[in-house]
C-alpha cells in the first residue's frame, strides 16, 4: 500500500512515545495492519494509554479470536463490513477507553490534528494523512465512510480534490517550519502567476505602396502566449498603473492582388504571409470605480521574421502576347525581416479570465519581397493562468502537539484615547481574502478573539467613517500565548481636541491636553507607516475671512507639523494647509462658536 506522508507525520519505533507528549485525534497503524483512531490519555517509558474511536482491522483479523493482545475482548462489537473486506468498529464517540499499546506495536503514528473541510452546510474534521493522487487525504473511520476521487491510497481514506473551493492547505510541525501543499509552489505555479494567455485573432489587411489589393478582406489567425512582467507603479499616474507584457505571435495572412504592367492587371497573384515575431507590449490599466472591468490601452512594437510564399499566373487573355518559351506562372518562397507597430484597446471584465482587445498599425517586410501593410487585430485572450476566484473554504493542517489558542484581546480606540464601540475585528489566514473569524467590539471598545496555530494572520480592524488599521500576527509555533493589542482608528476628519496657540501667534500653548492630544496623532502615524495626513489651520470666523487669518492658520498647521516631525514622522507623510475662516462649524458671533471655530483638523489622505 504506496502511501505518501509528509515527514512531520510519519514517526516509528520507540521513537513514537518518548520524543513527544501525548496527542490527541492520531491515527496509528500497528504492525498488524491495524488503524486505530485514538485519543491519548497518558504515555509512560514506552507505554501509552489510549482511547480508542474507531479501529480497522484487515479481513484476517476480523473475528475477535484473531485479535492481537492489545485490543480488548469483548469490547469492540458490531462491524461495518468494508467492500475491502476490512471490518469497520466505530465508538459514539469511543469504542473503549483506557486501553495499553506499547511502541513495539506500532509501524506509524500520523501525528496530525485535524483537516477542517466543508462543503456546503456541512463541516468536518479528519485525521490527516497526505497528498496522493492528486488529492489530499484524511482518515475517515466512520460507518458512512468513502473513499471516492479516484483510488485511495489506503483503506479508511477519504479524497478531497484539490480545487477552486480551497484557498491554501497548509502543514506546520511543532518546531514551527510550514509547507504549502496547496496551491502548488514550484516552476509551473511560478509561471501561472505571471498570468500567461493564449489569444485567437482575426487580422484584415490593407497593403500599401507598391502592392495593390484587389479582393479586399484578407483572413489572418494569430496564436499568441505571453508573459506578464511585474507591474510598474509610476507616481505621475497615482492610481493608475503601466504593464509591460512580452510574448510571441505567429500569424497567418493570404490575399490576392493583381500585378500591373504599362498600367494594365496582366498577371494574377496569390501572396501568403507567415509572421513569427516577438512583441512587447505596453498597457495603461485603467479601473474606473463603476464599471466591473478593467479598460487598458496599450501601444505595441513586434519584429521577427516573415515567411512568405508568391504565386503568379498570366490572365489568358494576355497570355498570346507573351514571347516563345515564356513563363505563363511563377511561384516562390521568400524568408524576410518583419517589423510592426500598432495602437490599440483591450477589455477585461474582473470575474472572467478573458479580454477582448482591438488594434491597428503597421507591419512592414523587407528582403526579397517587400511591402508594407495596414493590419487590424481583433481579437480574445484566455488568461489560462489567472488566479482562482474567491476561496469558498480553508483548509488548516496543524501537524504536532495539541496547542492553546491564542488570545488575542485589546481594545479599539479613537486617537484622543477615547474608546470606539462597534468596530469590527476580522481574522484572515495571511494573503487570503477567506474570513476566519470575525467579533465586534464592545461598548466600551473591547474585543477578544483565539487564533488557531498554524498560520500566519492578519487581523483587522474597522469601522465605517474611520481608516481600518491591521496588525499581522504569525502562529506557527505551539506555544500558549495572550496578547494585548490596541488598535486605533481614526475618522477621515477630525480635531485634534486641546491643541491651541497664544493670540495673534503660531506658538503652541503647553500642557497635558495638547501634549497628549498630539502625542496620540504620533502614536496613530507610527501603527499606520503607510498613511499620509494633511494638518488643517482654521481660525475663529468672527467677521469676513481675509488674507491674514489664512496666513495665521498656515503657520499653526505648520507648527503643529513641525511638532510631529520632531517625533520621529516622516515629513513626506505629512502636508499644511490654512483655511482661516473658510470653515466654520458653529457661529462665530459667539465667544462658545468662535472657540469651536478655531482648531487644527487632522484630514487622512487617501489616493
Amino acid at each position: 500500500m504506496k502511501k505518501l506522508v509528509l515527514a512531520a507525520t510519519v514517526c516509528c519505533s520507540i521513537s513514537l512515545l518518548t520524543a513527544a507528549t501525548p496527542k490527541t485525534d492520531v491515527v496509528i497503524e500497528t504492525k498488524d495492519g491495524i488503524l486505530l483512531h485514538v485519543e491519548y490519555v497518558s504515555e509512560k517509558d514506552d507505554t501509552a494509554t489510549v482511547d480508542i474511536r474507531a479501529a480497522l482491522m484487515p479481513a484476517s483479523l476480523c473475528e475477535e479470536k484473531d485479535f492481537p493482545q492489545y485490543i480488548p475482548k469483548g469490547k469492540l462489537k458490531n462491524p461495518t463490513k468494508m467492500t475491502t473486506g476490512h471490518c469497520l468498529y466505530s465508538g459514539k464517540p469511543f469504542v473503549t477507553r483506557s486501553t495499553s499499546i506499547t511502541a513495539a506495536d506500532i509501524k506509524k503514528r500520523y501525528d496530525s490534528a485535524m483537516i477542517t473541510l466543508s462543503a456546503g452546510s456541512e463541516k468536518k474534521q479528519l485525521p490527516y494523512f497526505g497528498v496522493a493522487n492528486g488529492h489530499a487525504w484524511g482518515f475517515n473511520l466512520t460507518p458512512d465512510t468513502s473513499a471516492g476521487g479516484g483510488n485511495p491510497p489506503g483503506p479508511g481514506l477519504q479524497a478531497f480534490p484539490f480545487d477552486s473551493r480551497m484557498d491554501t492547505i497548509q502543514v506546520v510541525d511543532v518546531g514551527g517550519s510550514r509547507t504549502t501543499l496547496y496551491p502548488a509552489t514550484g516552476f509551473w505555479a511560478k509561471y501561472r502567476s505571471l498570468e500567461p494567455r493564449v489569444s485567437l485573432n482575426y487580422v484584415p489587411l490593407m497593403p500599401t505602396g507598391n502592392i495593390s489589393l484587389l479582393n479586399f478582406g484578407a483572413l489572418g489567425i494569430g496564436l499568441e502566449t505571453s508573459v506578464q512582467i511585474p507591474e510598474m507603479k509610476f507616481l505621475p499616474l497615482k492610481k493608475y498603473s503601466l504593464r509591460l507584457r512580452g510574448g510571441l505571435a505567429v500569424s497567418y495572412h493570404s490575399f490576392s492582388q493583381d500585378l500591373f504592367q504599362n498600367g494594365q492587371a496582366t498577371t494574377d497573384g496569390k501572396i501568403t504571409l507567415l509572421p513569427v515575431m516577438a512583441q512587447l507590449t505596453l498597457y495603461w490599466d485603467l479601473k474606473p470605480k463603476s464599471m466591473k472591468m478593467t479598460i487598458s490601452p496599450y501601444f505595441r512594437l513586434a519584429d521577427g521574421v516573415i515567411f512568405s510564399t508568391v504565386n503568379t499566373s498570366v490572365k489568358s487573355q494576355y497570355l498570346s502576347l507573351l514571347a516563345p518559351g515564356a513563363e505563363s506562372s511563377r511561384s516562390g518562397s521568400y524568408i524576410g525581416n518583419g517589423f510592426a507597430a500598432s495602437l490599440g484597446v483591450e477589455v477585461r471584465p474582473n470575474k472572467w479570465p478573458v479580454s477582448f482587445y482591438l488594434d491597428g498599425g503597421y507591419m512592414m517586410h523587407a528582403q526579397d519581397l517587400t511591402g508594407s501593410y495596414f493590419a487590424f487585430n481583433a481579437g480574445a485572450s484566455y488568461w489560462f493562468g489567472a488566479p482562482a476566484g474567491e476561496p469558498k473554504m480553508l483548509p488548516v493542517h496543524y501537524i504536532g502537539q495539541k496547542s492553546v489558542a491564542l488570545n488575542l484581546k485589546g481594545t479599539v480606540k479613537e486617537p484622543d484615547g477615547d474608546a470606539l464601540a462597534g468596530a469590527a475585528i476580522v481574522v484572515r489566514a495571511k494573503g487570503s481574502t477567506a474570513v476566519v473569524k470575525e467579533v465586534a467590539a464592545g461598548d466600551k471598545g473591547q474585543f477578544s478573539v483565539e487564533l488557531e496555530p498554524g498560520l500566519e494572520y492578519e487581523v483587522q480592524a474597522s469601522k465605517d467613517g474611520y481608516v481600518k488599521s491591521v496588525l499581522e500576527i504569525s502562529m506557527l509555533s505551539n506555544d500558549k500565548k495572550t496578547r494585548d493589542h490596541e488598535f486605533i482608528l481614526a475618522p477621515m476628519t477630525y480635531s485634534l481636541e486641546g491643541v491651541n496657540f497664544k493670540p495673534d501667534s503660531d506658538e503652541l500653548l503647553k500642557g497635558k491636553g495638547p501634549e497628549k492630544a498630539l502625542m496620540e496623532l504620533v502614536k496613530f502615524l507610527k501603527a499606520n507607516p503607510g498613511l499620509r495626513i494633511e494638518i488643517g489651520g482654521h481660525t475663529a470666523a468672527s467677521g469676513a475671512d481675509d488674507e491674514n487669518s489664512r496666513k495665521l492658520s498656515k503657520k499653526r498647521a505648520e507648527s503643529v507639523r513641525k511638532f510631529i516631525i520632531s517625533k520621529g514622522i516622516e515629513e513626506g507623510r505629512l502636508t499644511s494647509e490654512g483655511y482661516g475662516g473658510s470653515a466654520p462649524i458653529a457661529d462665530g458671533k459667539t465667544a462658545a462658536g468662535a472657540a469651536k471655530n478655531r482648531r487644527v483638523e487632522v484630514k487622512i489622505l487617501t489616493e
